[in-house]
């Protein structure tokens, strides 16, 4: 075999190496499940007071559809007793995407007076869906 060749042969095994092992760590980094949100540690200005419930809007600055949540929001919010509405641009506080495990905005969730997590709506809210859900969960608080 002359130098060329096996030059050739090595840069071909290692290719194949170097394809095999990234294969490998790519299926184990995506078939492990993602953990459930967890809500605990949630900043007391971000929970609800004497039993209501908090709509908590996870919004950024260049989200399309934040001014329609944020409608629809502060709308439920004023109709319903007991029910507060809170607007949180991710970029005043970035802790809360891994915090609560926010993967885009806006992220709507519902949260008690001890930080727990009751609803999470990815993107524009339906209004009637929405007014169903919060009351069950104003009934049961």
């Amino acid at each position: 075999m002359t130098a060329a060749v096996v030059t050739l042969v090595v840069i071909v095994a290692a290719g194949i190496v170097v394809l095999t092992t990234g294969l490998v760590l790519r299926r184990r980094r995506t078939s492990a499940p993602a953990p459930a949100p967890v809500a605990t540690g949630l900043p007391p200005d971000l929970t609800a007071r004497e039993g209501g419930l908090v709509l908590l809007q996870i919004s950024s600055a260049f989200c399309t559809h934040c001014r329609d949540t944020r409608t629809v929001l502060g709308d439920v919010a004023a109709e319903l007793p007991g029910l507060v509405h809170r607007d949180v641009d991710l970029a005043s506080r970035p802790e809360l995407v891994r915090l609560l495990g926010v993967h885009r905005t806006p992220t709507t969730l519902l949260v008690d007076g001890h930080g727990r997590e009751l609803l999470r709506v990815d993107g524009v809210p339906r209004r009637a869906a929405l007014v169903t859900a919060v009351e069950r969960h104003l009934r049961a608080a």
